[in-house]
């Protein structure tokens, strides 16, 4: 039976094991806690899988602060012959110790000891875990030290934990399904409504969708992701109107929007709101832009300078004001008109506009 201060230390630790968690971050939050339950020179959370012989490992320390980046590359190499995963592969994953398996000696002629465990500083291992999956799938906690082996309340305490931290691990399976489902809902009604809503906290994404991320990296030519700075340019633009907002409150007038164009078409930004907390809530929509001489170019066949000419008789310009938007001649537009004619097969203005106004509102 374990102490009562070890059990108490158990079940302080449970509210925090089983706090909202993702299979992404899972890992993290685990080994963050496993120096408060036993004590220590080395904490990990592996999964391993040994049909496919994968294995991935997070540690306290990293492998790369104890000057081992190729750690985890060693251990998927040498897995199949370590001594306790042997044992375990067929059994439930109970708290198993290094020294009821093999001798101090024997440890240390293992390939695995010289390759990576020596240069831990693990003299004595300690490892539980449970099974993840029928395809073989484990996940294991791992407790290292260098100068004395684990006490056998040390064990039961890796034993209680186990069923907590297979809870744990479903949970945070749960939510990361749920939060899936809620990005692709979240996705599908932005793109339906060919909008979006980012959050931004000291010129940083705090909260944004996949949508509105690929929004921002398409239009501001950067990529973008959670937690990156805003690209500069908006992150001016948010700092200007967030200055201006908390400085004259009486005298502004609504921000006005930032707009953005790229061949994707154009991007309005607008300033929804800011908060107490110094959150900016950015709303974005996207407008595609179908009136361009470009589609007329690429859709009739056209020169680029008869795409542009067909484009302003298409808004009811005269040859006249073309030519004055264009900066050519009045009879070099008339020419360009006459080819236009000619490769349309029409013979009116009127004629040659209808036929732009559907190439350009043609999907």
């Amino acid at each position: 039976m374990i102490e009562r201060r070890q059990y108490d230390k158990l079940v302080g630790l449970l509210p925090e094991l089983y706090s909202a968690q993702t299979l992404e971050t899972l890992p993290q939050h685990v080994v963050g806690l496993l120096h408060r339950l036993i004590d220590a020179d080395s904490w990990g959370y592996n999964e391993t899988n040994f049909s496919r012989r994968r294995f991935e490992a997070l540690s306290d320390p990293t492998f790369e602060q104890c000057g081992i980046p190729g750690a985890p590359a060693t251990f998927a190499r040498l897995m199949h012959r370590h001594p306790m995963v042997m044992h375990n592969r067929n059994t439930d994953q109970r708290a198993l110790k290094m020294s009821d398996l093999v001798s101090q000696r024997q440890f240390h002629r293992l390939e695995l000891y010289a390759a990576a465990y020596r240069q831990l500083g693990v003299e004595y291992l300690m490892t539980g875990g449970f099974h993840v999956s029928p395809a073989g799938d484990i996940v294991t906690l791992a407790f290292g030290r260098d100068a004395v082996d684990f006490s056998e309340d040390e064990r039961d305490l890796l034993n209680l934990l186990r069923p907590h931290l297979r809870q744990a691990y479903a949970n945070a399976d749960a939510m990361t399904t749920f939060k899936s489902q809620l990005e692709s809902r979240e996705q599908a009604l932005e793109e339906a409504v060919d909008s979006a809503v980012v959050v931004v906290s000291g010129g940083n994404i705090k909260h944004a969708s996949r949508l509105a991320l690929r929004w921002l990296s398409s239009f501001f030519h950067d990529r973008v992701t959670p937690n990156d700075e805003l690209p500069d340019l908006l992150r001016r633009w948010v700092r200007f109107w967030q200055t201006r907002l908390e400085s004259k409150p009486s005298d502004l007038k609504p921000c006005s929007p930032l707009t953005v164009e790229s061949q994707d078409g154009r991007l309005n930004i607008r300033l929804l709101r800011t908060s107490r907390a110094g959150e900016v809530f950015l709303l974005l929509t996207r407008e595609l832009i179908r009136d361009r001489p470009e589609l007329l170019q690429l859709r009739l066949g056209l020169a680029a300078r008869e795409a542009e000419v067909l484009f302003w008789v298409s808004k009811g310009k005269t040859s006249r004001e073309i030519a004055a938007i264009l900066s050519i001649t009045r009879k070099t537009v008339d020419k360009h008109v006459e080819r236009i004619h000619r490769k349309l097969g029409t013979e009116t203005r009127t004629a040659a506009a209808s036929i732009a106004w559907s190439a350009m509102r043609d999907s």
